[in-house]
Parts: C-alpha cells; structure tokens; sequence
C-alpha cells in the first residue's frame, strides 16, 4: 500500500508540473504576439514551435490524467469497493438515489368530469384508500421502488389528504395519478390487473422496459434514536 502511494504521488506530481508549464507556454504565447515589428518572422517560428509545444504538452495531460483515473481505481481494495457497492445499495433501498430499471406504469383517471363528482368528500376517500391499497399490494409483489407523479415512496412517505387535493411527501398532488413501479413486470402485472375493472376510476397499466423513479428529497430527523457503534456497549 506504501508503494501504491508513492507511485500514485509521483503521477500527481507530474501531472501538476505538466499543467505549470502548460500555462507558462501560454503566457509566452501571448507575451510573442504582442512584441513589434524587426524581429517579425523569428518571433512568428517562435510562436509556432510554442504553439506545437502546448498542443504535444494537453496531449501529454490528456494522457496522463486517464492514467491517473486509471490508478486511482486499480488502488482501492475489494474493501472499499464492497463498502461502496453496499452503500449504494442501501442508499436505493431507502430512496436517497435515483434509480432506473424495468417495471409498470400505472395511471389513474377521474371517470367523471362534473361539479358534484369533484365536491363529493367520498371520491377523496375512495382516492386515498385506491392508492394506499396500490403501494401496499405492490410491495407483496416485491416491488423494488415505487413513485407517485414523480414522488418517490419510501417507509416515511405519507399520504393525506388536504383540502381538494392530497399531500404526498408535504407535496399537493391530485389526480391524474401516474403511479411508477420499478420490478419482476410479470409479478408486478399480476398482482394489480385487476384494478383496471375498478367502477370509480379510470385505470390503465402498462409495462416498460426504461423506468426512471427520482430520489427520495424530504430530510428526516431522528429526534430520539441513535445509532448503535460497534463496541460502544
């Protein structure tokens, strides 16, 4: 690991010494172009030749900043590599990353359009109940992530309702609902088709192969539980 060190070092150094003098080369560009008359064509060579110089020395960069990404991973231990890759995964579990993957689509219509469907307190009811029913049978079908309009789920999510509309994740929301599931899209299917019969709403559902659900952007306080160290106890 010393050794690993040094070397990568060295590289940095060079890269540093490398990108000095890059510069320096532009400023003798410059300070060339600006001298008058006599010495014309001498100063002309002199800017070709620095000219050259600097496209050989970002070529020379270029080079050596991939080998130094290059090191950089080739340096981190199967560790570290397996506390990141289980970091991430956490991270998608509890929705604090945007994640993509196959799933369904799930859209949810009002099935009327007149003044005492939209008043009647009971379609809000019907509302609430339809989509807490939905999230639930879709976790029992192992349902990896899960977004209503654009708001990630997550075991924090509440769903209110407030007024004419609902607060999902303090933010309002109403229909039309498009409820996005990322997962098994058989298992997924299965267990919500039945829906589409529903005699309030209007429901359809479809699969797709490229489904994108956004992170999870609401900060949670723990006001009474803290972690447990190890060897704390």
């Amino acid at each position: 690991m010393k050794k690993d060190k040094i070397i990568f070092f060295v590289i940095s150094t060079i890269l540093g010494v490398l990108i000095g003098f890059q510069f320096n080369t532009v400023d003798s560009v410059k300070e060339a172009s600006m001298t008058p008359g006599k010495e014309g064509e001498k100063i002309a060579l002199k800017i070709e030749k620095l000219s050259q110089e600097k496209e050989s020395l970002e070529e020379e960069i270029k080079e050596r900043g991939k080998l130094l990404k290059k090191y950089e991973k080739s340096i981190m231990d199967e560790k570290t590599k397996g506390l990141i890759k289980e970091t991430e995964k956490y991270k998608m579990i509890s929705g604090y990353e945007e994640i993509e993957g196959p799933g369904i689509i799930i859209e949810i219509n009002d099935l009327y359009d007149d003044y005492l469907y939209y008043s009647d307190d009971q379609v809000l009811v019907e509302k609430k109940e339809l989509l807490t029913f939905i999230v639930n049978i879709l976790r029992m079908a192992n349902a990896e992530a899960i977004s209503i309009n654009d708001l990630r789920i997550t075991g924090y999510t509440e769903i209110e309702v407030a007024g004419r509309h609902f607060e999902i994740n303090g933010v309002s929301t109403n229909t039309p609902f498009s409820i996005k599931v990322i997962g098994n899209q058989s298992d997924l299917y299965k267990i919500i088709e039945h829906l589409v019969d529903d005699e309030y709403f209007d429901i359809k559902i479809t699969k797709s192969n490229n489904i994108t659900i956004p992170k999870f952007n609401k900060q949670i306080e723990f006001k009474n539980a803290e972690p447990i160290i190890e060897g704390s106890k």
